[in-house]
């Protein structure tokens, strides 16, 4: 079938090759008497096949060594990026928890349709009004949340003291308060 096999030859080029050395044998074929279809190949043929099987398996087997040690490559160097871009993605987070960092980075991931955006993108999506509306709001739900509501009860007056400022007086300032305070009545101290 096939006289010259290369040892670099792709599967597709043997097929070609075994395709032309058809089309080439067909017209001698029809000349000769007919042939028996259980004909076995000769042992030169089979050999042929054979080594181009193995040069085969031989070149997948190396490529697939070779994107392995790649994409083992690619995973053991750390990412290498311009150092500014880092600076100007940390001032651009600067002012944001990370919960909100974290806002910002989804909404750069569906926006710029990337799973993992870029440092430029992120800065990007830090500056979108959207962005910029959806944490103010987050913030102001949190401060309302976190405010402490005012008193039920008012608070007591007593000479226009209050009940913590008359805590703090010393027992001469407290007798000076109580004398002004309920001068000619009963004060029940």
């Amino acid at each position: 079938m096939v006289d010259i096999i290369e040892a670099d030859a792709s599967h597709e080029e043997v097929l070609e090759a075994q395709e032309e050395q058809e089309e080439i044998s067909e017209p001698v074929e029809a000349e000769k008497p007919e042939k028996s279809n259980d004909r076995q190949p000769t042992a030169e043929e089979f050999r042929a096949v054979d080594g181009a099987r193995k040069a085969f398996e031989a070149k997948v087997k190396k490529l697939e060594a070779e994107r392995k040690e790649e994409l083992a490559r690619r995973a053991a160097q750390p990412a290498t990026g311009d150092p500014m871009e880092a600076v100007r993605l940390g001032k651009a987070l600067a002012e944001h928890s990370e919960e909100e960092a974290d806002i910002i980075i989804t909404y750069a991931k569906g926006k710029f349709n990337n799973l993992k955006p870029t440092p430029e993108q992120i800065i990007q999506a830090s500056h979108d009004e959207w962005v910029k509306v959806a944490i103010e709001a987050k913030r102001e739900k949190v401060k309302s949340e976190n405010k402490t509501p005012s008193p039920s009860s008012p608070t007591y007056l007593v000479g226009n003291k209050t009940s913590d400022d008359i805590e703090k007086l010393g027992t001469k300032d407290f007798a000076k308060l109580a004398r002004e305070t309920f001068k000619g009545g009963r004060s029940g101290i």
